[in-house]
């Protein structure tokens, strides 16, 4: 190299090391510690092993003690409250202005009781715990881990924002061949995002362990109908 390549080359050379070693370590992914609060978009899309193919897309809202998920096309969402030792779990029909709620109680005896952490991070962690961590790194100016392995018959491939404690990317492939994803499409702090949930503190709140007095009520009806009676059974207490 002639003294005037090197002599440009290598100021440019010097910055670039300086940059990535002023970089910080990649943070650990601790799924036990409290997630900061976060809005977010994701998408998920599945694809049978016969090519058939469909997607949604869904929006999450993350603070210490509440998360709430909302599928705008469905017009259905779902909010989780935790107070003190105490969580309820609400299922939330926007276009009727109705919604269910589960208590602690009812989740459990629905065998339906959801781990707080995987809620808030939308990661499993006994299921982050059997698979490996392949790489770790920056990518557009955020840490991230990725995570791949089987579980059972499912074979998994996760990328986590580890700042933000959310998953940018979950494949999820079946013994079948089906394969799911689910693709974080963008995320802010929370309250700063272009969209917030939808104003339901003024539904009509049904208590699950009612829904057997109001079988005849043909919201009741209809949503048995819909989710195939999903948790709609009542008489939980």
């Amino acid at each position: 190299m002639n003294a005037s390549i090197r002599s440009f080359v290598m100021p440019w050379l010097a910055l670039a090391l300086v940059a990535c070693s002023a970089r910080p370590p990649v943070p650990q992914l601790d799924l036990a510690q409290s997630p900061p609060p976060v809005a977010a978009e994701f998408r998920t899309t599945v694809e049978s092993a016969q090519g058939g193919k469909s997607s949604a897309q869904w929006r999450f809202w993350r603070s210490h003690d509440r998360i709430e998920r909302e599928n705008p096309a469905a017009q259905s969402g779902d909010l989780w409250v935790r107070d003190d030792k105490t969580l309820f779990h609400t299922r939330l029909y926007h276009a009727d202005r109705r919604g269910i709620e589960y208590r602690s109680e009812d989740l459990q005896i629905l065998n339906a009781a959801p781990d707080w952490a995987a809620l808030a991070t939308l990661l499993d962690p006994r299921l982050v715990g059997v698979l490996h961590e392949r790489e770790s790194g920056w990518r557009d100016g955020y840490p991230y881990r990725r995570y791949t392995g089987a579980s059972g018959e499912v074979a998994w491939d996760i990328t986590v924002r580890t700042d933000q404690m959310l998953p940018t990317r979950i494949e999820r492939r079946s013994a079948d061949r089906q394969l799911e994803t689910v693709e974080l499409l963008r995320s802010f702090e929370f309250g700063r995002s272009p969209w917030e949930p939808p104003a339901s503190a003024d539904y009509d709140i049904l208590d699950f362990a009612d829904l057997g007095d109001r079988e005849r009520d043909p919201f009741v009806m209809r949503v048995q109908a819909d989710e195939g009676g999903r948790h709609l059974h009542g008489h939980a207490h």
